[in-house]
Order: structure tokens, then C-alpha cells, then sequence
């Protein structure tokens, strides 16, 4: 009787685990593979009834109208809380939040390369996105001052495409090369590719990078914007960090305050865990694909990826909603280009690592709110937002600003603006980082172009011989 009991609970066990999570026998190896399925963003979330998803394009552009920034704060919350639930799918014996199960930038790509028009629509993936730099160059991963303290102050990015975005993708092999050509205007004016889903999200989440093996981490921790604005403002002279314990040693929930000290022993004031941060262990395929990029020996199964930032956009109105989330000391009153109100509006059950972040919106480029085509830069307020781990460091745009000549840098930029400006021609071209402006989607500059409704990782993944 034992032994049937047995059976039974290890058939039981086996037909749990596989509801969360697809097994594919590989040919190859004679093995067996996980398949992790990407899952859709919560339509509404428990104990947030003000939160429905996607919401509909008249009532955002309502609030809009209104000016009304608390409900548009409290629907970039809500966003935020769908995206970091746990998914029903398990990774490396580990239950994957919402955004962790959906296909990378590079899966779409290579889908695209592969003329597989279904694969955003039905594949799943089998380990997590590929870390890559976000910018041309390599670095050095960390510069250990002592044996107890990994300094690394290199950011890590992917690209990631929910279910609604990731399907119309491949559909409309809309990274290849060949597609951006046959929505070029061959008389000249401005041409588009068909626009995504309303339901569609695309985030962008930014790690920092930490050895598992040293006792503290050390995280460039921002506090704040200089005075000057006109300048390049990236992690290294911020001159600000806190310790992260992989221990977990610290009291649970210890507000850590940024230091300037970045010795072997860092105060003990400055020192939170691990644990207040989103993060997850590197798989060997992983760290294989760091160590190729940083240089052998860099990273080892089991270092730490450590989230910082999320840009995240949804296609529920036009020029899509632009929330961007960064990790901060304080939760409470986190520095601008959050606030203290913007934090009050969370809801009180996003506690834990996720609870750990601050707010910023930018749901139009100005205020007033302008028309997609048709608006104007004059008699408007400037509507900044931006993300500390990202943008700061931008060097000077080469764009004429039609609102403010002096918004040439991160810290005088917008999310929407900046996305309105993602755009290809037949030679790849770059069209141009901006500042915060009100940017017409029928301006005569995007003659000879094609629009990527705001997506710019369709423009850093298009397949160019394809």
C-alpha cells in the first residue's frame, strides 16, 4: 500500500510540474529540455481594482486631458505589478516573475532571419535572455578592491517582448530588413510599419552584474540629479553607493544611505540585502555568453544579475504609455525624476524586492498633451522623464530641439520624444536621439524614412541581409 502511495504522489508531483512548464526531448543529447512559456501581463491584479489591462485608449487619453497624473501614476504601478507576479513557470527550480518568461529581442531576430512567422506566436524559450552591453564597447566585469567587495559598475541590458508584441513581430517579420524596405514611401513622404497591438508591452530591464563568491556588491546608488543638467551624468560620477549583502545578514527591510566610501569595509549604514533588490543567478549558458562578450573568466554560473531599471512601454494608446522604474534606497521618498507623492500612490501590496523601485511616467511628451500629428512647441511645459541608470549618460544629441535649444542630454529627456524619433531607411540609418519635445509624427523630417512605432529595439536587432 505504501509503494502504490508512493508512485502516486511522484505522478502527481510529475503532472504539477509539468503544468508550469514544457519538457522537449532533444534528438542530440538524448535529453530532456525545459521549455519555459511566455505569459501574457495580468489582465486586472488582486487588491488593485483601479488596474485593468490593456486600458482603453479614450480613458488614458482622458486623464490626459485632465492632466490627471495620479491615475496615470497608479496605472504605471499597476503595470509594474503585473510585470514582477510570479508567472506559473519555473526556471532553474525557481518561480520566473511575468517578465522573466517572454522572449528576448534576440529570439524575435532570429525568427525573423528564419522566416518562422509562428515562433512569436507559439515558441517558448529555454533559458533566460542573453545579457548584453548597452552600448558598443566592452568592459571589464568588476574590479575587486578586496576579497570580500565585487566593484562593477557596468550596466546590462535586454530587450524583452511580451506574447501580443512578440506575435505580431514575427508575423510581420518585422525585424528584417526587407519588410522596413516595402514600407518605405517611394515618393518620398513618410512611411510606417503597421502598428502594434494594443496589447502589446516591450520592456527593457538593466542589470548590474555581481560575484556571488564576494560578501558585498557594490551599486552606484542615485541621489538625485546635479544642478546642471547640461552634462554627461553617468554611474561613475555619481560618486554614490550602497553594498548589496548576498548573506542577507541585514535587518529585513534596513534602508540603506548612500556613500561615497568605496573601501574594502564599506559602513555598515550603507549595506542592504541582496534581497531588496529583483535578482537571479546566472545559468552556464548565461555566463558562457558573458565571458564571450567581457573576456574568459569574467562571470561563473551563479553570479548575480542584478536588476536596476526597467524602461517599460504598452501600445494602449498611439504614441504608446512610457513608465520607467529604477531601484532606490528609499522607496518612500525616492529623488526626482520620482517623488515622494509618485511613491505614495503604489499599492500597498507591492512589498518585498519589487516594492524596492520608483516611479517615473511620461504618458505625453508635453503638457498640455498634443495630437499625434498636428501639435505645436509653443506655449508648453516640458514633461521630463527619464530613467538615472540609463539616460544621464547620453552624450550631446544632434538634433535641433523645437522646444528648448539647451535640452541636449539625458537629463532633459522624454521617453515618448525619444521613441518617436525610432525610424530606418534602406542603408539602416540612425535617426537620432532627443530631448523632451513635442515630436509630429507627420513632420517632413521623417521624409525618406519608416517609422518603427516608437520601437527602437526593432532598429538595434534588424536582420540586414534579410
Amino acid at each position: 500500500m505504501k509503494l502504490k502511495i508512493t508512485i502516486l504522489g511522484v505522478i502527481t508531483l510529475m503532472s504539477f510540474v509539468l503544468t508550469l512548464q514544457s519538457c522537449v526531448e532533444n534528438d542530440e543529447t538524448d535529453s530532456i529540455e525545459i521549455t519555459v512559456e511566455p505569459q501574457e501581463l495580468p489582465a486586472t491584479i488582486a487588491g488593485n481594482a483601479d488596474f485593468k489591462f490593456p486600458e482603453q485608449q479614450s480613458t488614458i487619453l482622458g486623464w490626459l486631458e485632465d492632466r490627471d497624473t495620479v491615475k496615470i501614476t497608479k496605472h504605471a504601478w499597476g503595470i509594474w505589478q503585473g510585470l514582477t507576479s510570479k508567472s506559473n513557470q519555473v526556471y532553474n527550480e525557481d518561480t520566473l516573475l511575468v517578465y522573466q518568461t517572454w522572449l528576448g529581442a534576440t529570439d524575435i531576430k532570429q525568427a525573423c532571419a528564419d522566416g518562422d512567422s509562428t515562433a512569436g506566436c507559439t515558441a517558448g524559450k529555454s533559458s533566460l535572455e542573453m545579457l548584453e552591453s548597452p552600448r558598443q564597447q566592452h568592459h571589464t566585469f568588476g574590479t575587486n578592491v578586496g576579497e570580500n567587495v565585487d566593484l562593477d559598475d557596468n550596466l546590462f541590458v535586454t530587450v524583452s517582448y511580451d506574447p501580443n508584441a512578440a506575435c505580431y513581430a514575427t508575423k510581420n517579420m518585422i525585424m528584417n530588413q526587407s519588410t522596413i524596405d516595402s514600407k518605405m514611401n517611394n515618393s518620398g513622404g513618410i512611411g510606417r510599419i503597421d502598428p502594434f497591438p494594443n496589447s502589446a508591452v516591450t520592456i527593457k530591464p538593466t542589470y548590474y552584474l555581481g560575484k556571488v563568491s564576494d560578501k558585498y556588491i557594490q551599486i552606484p546608488a542615485w541621489k538625485g540629479p546635479p544642478s546642471n543638467l547640461e552634462q554627461e551624468y553617468d554611474t561613475p560620477q555619481w560618486g554614490s553607493f550602497v553594498y548589496a549583502d548576498v548573506t542577507n545578514s541585514q535587518p529585513t527591510g534596513k534602508i540603506a544611505v548612500p556613500t561615497s566610501d568605496s573601501s574594502d569595509t564599506p559602513p555598515t549604514s550603507s549595506i542592504v540585502n541582496i534581497d531588496e533588490f529583483i535578482h537571479y543567478a546566472l545559468d552556464e549558458e548565461a555566463a558562457a555568453f558573458m565571458n564571450k562578450q567581457q573576456g574568459a573568466g569574467s562571470v561563473e554560473a551563479g553570479d548575480l544579475a542584478i536588476l536596476v531599471a526597467m524602461h517599460v512601454g504598452t501600445k494602449e494608446i498611439s504614441n504608446w504609455t512610457w513608465q520607467t522604474f529604477f531601484w532606490t534606497t528609499d522607496p518612500s521618498t525616492p529623488d526626482f525624476p520620482s517623488s515622494t507623492w509618485e511613491a505614495g500612490l503604489k499599492p500597498t501590496n507591492l512589498t518585498g524586492a519589487a516594492g524596492h523601485y520608483a516611479v517615473s511616467t511620461a504618458y505625453a511628451m508635453v503638457w498640455p498633451n498634443q495630437p499625434v500629428e498636428g501639435g505645436t512647441n509653443e506655449g508648453v511645459t516640458p514633461i521630463i522623464g527619464y530613467n538615472p541608470y540609463l539616460e544621464p549618460g547620453l552624450s550631446k544629441f544632434n538634433n535641433y530641439n523645437r522646444l528648448d535649444s539647451t535640452y541636449q542630454y539625458g537629463m532633459q529627456s522624454n521617453c515618448m520624444s525619444c521613441h518617436a524619433q525610432a525610424a530606418l531607411n534602406r542603408d539602416s540609418g540612425f535617426f537620432g536621439y532627443t530631448g523632451d519635445q513635442y515630436i509630429d509624427m507627420s513632420d517632413t523630417m521623417f521624409n525618406g524614412w519608416v517609422q518603427l512605432d516608437f520601437a527602437w529595439s526593432i532598429h538595434g536587432s534588424i536582420n540586414k541581409d534579410k
